[in-house]
């Protein structure tokens, strides 16, 4: 390497330290690459390019930068921090709690690093470990909201519901998101007011899973709610339909199941991870992406089917959607959809599973106020957890 060459690669060094501080990420990345062009195989510069990647969400680009950084100095904290985050972010979680071991070893134990290091313990199954490190970040910093929440949903999770309403009251009252988090705390309090669901969790639980929703939902869990939904339609209802809606589409199962018996199909999802997947099996004429209620204030042609197959124990209360479902069916039209039952004297209750359940009575109320004959309604096995059946309730209405 020439004298010249090392003198421009450190002053590219430098300008790519400069714009870093400064929070231009793109430009450090600029003049690191150009630094680590004149002098291959820097360790500062390998470091700081991969941080900057780590800083512009190229995370899969950064990780190996890192770790030739660490094969060549362990002891760099920096490059240890910054590949804990890209490997949690590209849900490489063991590797990422040795990750974060190393900072911990390396003398970086912030409660939000203990917090990360939870979150990729609890991602592995290793439940009671991840309780500890939660614990361990909120003894560092007693008033970090993240951690309580997510140490209140593992306690949920575990059916320890007075921990986790307590977690859940001390995230709120130290500032945690209003709207999520006491929607949290109702659903292991059974509060009388019911709330209504955070849109922003929901459709962020969706997009996160949307990668995994088909194999998990249905090769783990047996899931066959969207087939037996279309498969327990009453023989009245005829065996072909001209317009159908798939209302909480997700990845299309239920559609897929449908599709020879309609002309014209048509879906709706929050989240658009989970229609990105449905656009890929290439059965709907039209998909789109948006809240239910508001898809159904729109004007549209009117619908003979319309499939909500899993789909209410996400939206709460229903009496706006069975409002606008009947300006939108016509005549003789179907209603089909699933729901699991609330505990007797509730009408709409928020569970512990952050699922709503609704009586029959209130459904039967709903019909009838808005036009629907009640053709049937069954208990029948929507799914299984660890091989043991677990039930819902099939609905299927008529429009008068």
């Amino acid at each position: 390497m020439s004298a010249d060459h090392l003198e421009q690669a450190k002053a590219s060094f430098l300008q790519g330290l400069h714009t870093l501080e400064a929070g231009d990420w793109q430009a450090a990345e600029g003049h690191f690459e150009r630094a680590l062009e004149l002098a291959p195989g820097r360790v500062s510069v390998m470091q700081n390019l991969g941080i900057a990647r780590v800083r512009l969400k190229r995370y899969a680009e950064a990780e190996p930068l890192l770790r030739d950084t660490l094969a060549a100095e362990p002891e760099q904290l920096g490059a240890w921090l910054a590949l804990a985050e890209a490997q949690l972010e590209l849900a490489h979680f063991e590797a990422a709690a040795s990750s974060f071991e190393r900072c911990f070893a390396l003398g970086e134990a912030s409660a939000t690093l203990r917090a990360q290091y939870a979150q990729c313990l609890a991602r592995q199954g290793r439940i009671p470990d991840a309780i500890r490190a939660y614990q361990e970040a909120l003894e560092r910093d007693a008033k970090h909201t993240a951690a309580l929440t997510e140490l209140g949903s593992l306690y949920r999770e575990a059916g320890q519901f007075e921990q986790a309403a307590a977690c859940f009251q001390r995230a709120l009252d130290n500032g945690a998101d209003p709207e999520v988090v006491a929607y949290f705390l109702a659903a292991v309090t059974q509060q009388a007011d019911v709330p209504t669901p955070p849109q922003q969790y929901v459709r962020q639980l969706f997009d996160q899973y949307a990668e995994e929703f088909d194999a998990h939902l249905v090769g783990q869990l047996g899931y066959q709610g969207h087939q037996l939904l279309v498969d327990r339609l009453p023989p009245e209802a005829g065996a072909h339909f001209s317009r159908a809606l798939d209302l909480g589409c997700g990845t299309g199962l239920c559609g897929a199941h449908v599709r020879s018996r309609v002309d014209h199909l048509v879906g709706i999802d929050l989240a658009p991870a989970m229609v990105d997947k449905a656009r890929q099996r290439a059965i709907y004429n039209a998909l789109h992406v948006g809240d239910i209620h508001d898809f159904l204030a729109a004007a549209q042609e009117p619908y003979d089917l319309v499939l909500a197959a899993d789909v209410f124990i996400y939206v709460g209360a229903l009496e706006q959607v069975f409002g606008l479902l009947a300006t939108r069916m016509r005549k003789g039209s179907w209603l089909a959809f699933t729901v699991e039952d609330a505990a007797p004297g509730q009408t709409v209750q928020l569970l512990p599973s952050l699922r709503y359940a609704h009586s029959p009575a209130y459904l039967q109320e709903l019909a009838q106020r808005h036009g629907y004959d009640l053709v049937s309604s069954h208990e029948e096995a929507i799914r299984f957890d660890q091989q043991r059946p677990v039930h819902g309730r099939y609905v299927y209405l008529r429009r008068r």
